[in-house]
């Protein structure tokens, strides 16, 4: 080990932190569903607009030397805080001196995505935990038939159900749609998702849809949770369970934080200088435990700030009650 590298104080390595910046763990999307807003203060509030306020027809015309008319919107606030996540990982003096030398930024760049690896499966399952929660939703339902049924499960109408119902609860028609990976399985080999899809000028023909051709459908966004953890402690045999489960979300969130449009919800990144914002850190080289170590962090809280524009198809590939 150089003494560049002993003496190295704490800072953040702009080669690993590209790295990190780069590297999307397979199959993991939480950092999509959501916009994410970089915020001054680690605890604040924000506004929140009431909508009938909003879309009131307003008297606007003026009378002949009169003053315009005023209007008035009614303004509350709720709260955040953003939490620290944080992880780090051992670059040991003897993997990197087992390591031939055109490997060695190999190796490091693979403990930074080990790092990384494991933030995103926290940050996914948290967000799971979240948007599919029924009391996180305007509405949420059973279907009536499972999508395993590809005969007589109508998946496509009970998404558009699901859609239309809330454009007329909130005037606002959502614009993604999050599929476990289960789901979407079992939807894309539905006949009538095949032919609408694929080859709507043919029945019975076409192959499975691809995410593009199902947006086009159902003009929306469409993402596809696909992320597996293992749910067993440490030391006990894996137990391999889908994040996302059998679950549908129809949401509305714009593409990019805005005061004048609502949000089914919003992450709220603490990013003020010097705090660690998914920047690999690297720690000074320890003599005694002959490693030094490598970290990621950052500051964050999930918030559903407008729980009327989701709706949530919950088990909608074991489902065999109630209907939309």
């Amino acid at each position: 080990m150089s003494g560049y590298e002993q003496g190295r104080a704490v800072h953040i390595d702009h080669h690993l932190s590209n790295v990190a910046i780069n590297y999307r763990p397979a199959g993991f999307i939480a950092d999509r569903i959501l916009p994410l807003v970089q915020v001054p203060k680690q605890s604040d509030t924000y506004v929140i607009f009431e909508q009938s306020d909003l879309f009131r027809r307003e008297n606007t015309r003026r009378s002949r030397g009169g003053e315009a008319n005023k209007i008035h919107s009614r303004v509350s606030s709720a709260g955040y805080y953003c939490n620290n996540f944080a992880l780090k990982a051992d670059v040991t003096l003897e993997d990197r001196a087992n390591a031939d030398p055109i490997f060695v930024q190999q190796f490091e760049e693979g403990r930074v995505n080990r790092v990384q690896d494991a933030l995103f499966l926290d940050w996914e399952i948290r967000a799971a935990s979240l948007v599919t929660n029924p009391a996180n939703v305007g509405s949420s339902t059973a279907i009536g038939s499972a999508w395993t049924d590809y005969v007589n499960a109508d998946p496509l109408g009970d998404l558009w159900t699901a859609i239309d119902n809330v454009e007329l609860a909130t005037g606002y028609r959502p614009n993604r749609v999050l599929f476990s990976g289960t789901a979407w399985r079992h939807f894309r080999r539905n006949q009538a998702v095949i032919d609408k899809a694929t080859n709507p000028h043919v029945a019975g023909g076409g192959l499975y849809p691809s995410v593009r051709q199902v947006e086009d459908v159902l003009e929306a966004q469409v993402l596809v949770g696909n992320a597996w953890y293992n749910a067993a402690e440490e030391a006990l045999p894996q137990n391999l369970t889908q994040i996302w489960q059998d679950h549908v979300v129809v949401y509305f969130a714009p593409d990019r934080p805005s005061l004048e449009t609502p949000s089914f919800g919003y992450y709220f990144r603490w990013a003020a200088p010097g705090l660690p914002n998914m920047q690999v850190e690297r720690h000074p080289y320890d003599s005694r435990r002959h490693c030094y170590e490598v970290e990621i962090g950052y500051y964050q809280d999930e918030v559903m700030t407008a729980k009327p524009l989701g709706f949530l198809l919950s088990n909608v590939t074991s489902s065999t009650a109630g209907g939309i």
